[in-house]
């Protein structure tokens, strides 16, 4: 058995994956197995990978799915396959520093931890920046409770107990986005110790392909499916905390994507005020100061209903975004 099971959903990234594979390979401790599963790829992804694993040393299974799944699926497949101790997720066009396993190994040795977050890099063509995995944490030991509210949806930037999640059967759902994030508030409420390590390993990198620029899967219904599986699952043992989650990836989300949508002001109210019947005090909820500026002063845009400034906020982020 290793001791990390990395999985690597491919489709149509081969181009894209030197620094991936390079990452990979320059790791500084060696116990681990990678699963790359290509998803029905309509180029020669699966061939050029296979010849480029065929030439290198590492421990891999190379696996294609037989009908294209999406990637939250794909990544299903890779935990069924995986054997090591502890299972993490990379996508095909990012990559981890090379002493990502070491200083993971090391952690996981001194607190004996079944799940730890670390930092990332968000990369453009023009810029490089420092996002934290749990919004306002210090470094060390977390509780479940910070872990559940604060970590983000990704599962990139986390490592998880393997054993949990087989046990429980833990999947990512059927969902073309935000499946990630109900992987990662299940698989956290079903964990039992927490490590956050402030440092930057992961690099996210934002291509014009990726699927984060496809409009087509632009739909508030993966948000507002995303979070009732959560808080059906969840709602009972952490009341508290499915609030708190609910402001960020409820309100905040589903509001921002029908702006985006360019959605009517009355559709956009009624959203607003079908959340404050639903949870009627959470404007008071302390987790809010925990957010971004930008989130903190959208939300309170939101509570007042001036829909206007609503799209001009959103509309200069998509400005900064572009720019940068």
């Amino acid at each position: 058995m290793s001791k990390f099971s990395i999985v690597v959903p491919c489709y149509n990234s081969f181009e894209h994956m030197h620094n991936c594979l390079e990452s990979l390979k320059s790791q500084t401790f060696n116990d681990f197995e990678i699963i790359f599963i290509d998803d029905c790829s309509q180029d020669d992804t699966y061939l050029q990978l296979e010849e480029y694993l065929n030439k290198s040393n590492f421990n891999y299974k190379l696996l294609k799915n037989d009908e294209n799944l999406g990637a939250g699926l794909t990544r299903n497949v890779g935990i069924e396959n995986a054997t090591g101790k502890y299972v993490m997720f990379v996508d095909a066009d990012d990559y981890i520093q090379s002493n990502t396993l070491e200083l993971l190994e090391y952690i996981i040795v001194e607190n004996k931890v079944e799940c730890i977050f670390f930092d990332y890099y968000y990369e453009t063509n023009r810029n490089k920046i420092y996002y934290n995995t749990i919004l306002g944490g210090i470094e060390g030991i977390i509780s479940k409770s910070d872990a559940l509210v604060y970590s983000t949806g990704s599962t990139c930037c986390k490592v998880y107990l393997l054993e949990n999640i087989k046990q429980n059967n833990i999947k990512f759902p059927n969902l073309k986005r935000n499946e990630d994030f109900v992987f990662n508030k299940i698989a956290v409420a079903n964990s039992n110790s927490f490590y956050y390590l402030k440092k930057p390993l992961y690099s996210y990198v934002d291509y014009a392909t990726s699927l984060m620029h496809n409009k087509e899967l632009l739909n508030e219904n993966n948000a507002i499916k995303g979070f009732e599986i959560v808080e059906n699952l969840l709602k009972y043992d952490y009341p508290k905390e499915i609030e708190e989650i609910f402001i960020k990836e409820y309100f905040y989300s589903v509001t921002v994507t029908l702006i985006e949508k360019n959605r009517n002001k009355r559709e956009i109210k009624q959203h607003i005020e079908n959340c404050e019947r639903k949870y009627p005090n959470f404007y008071r909820n302390e987790s809010i100061c925990r957010l971004s500026k930008f989130q903190r002063y959208f939300i309170k845009l939101a509570k007042l209903k001036i829909i206007f400034l609503l799209k001009i906020l959103i509309g200069i982020k998509q400005i900064i975004k572009k720019i940068r």
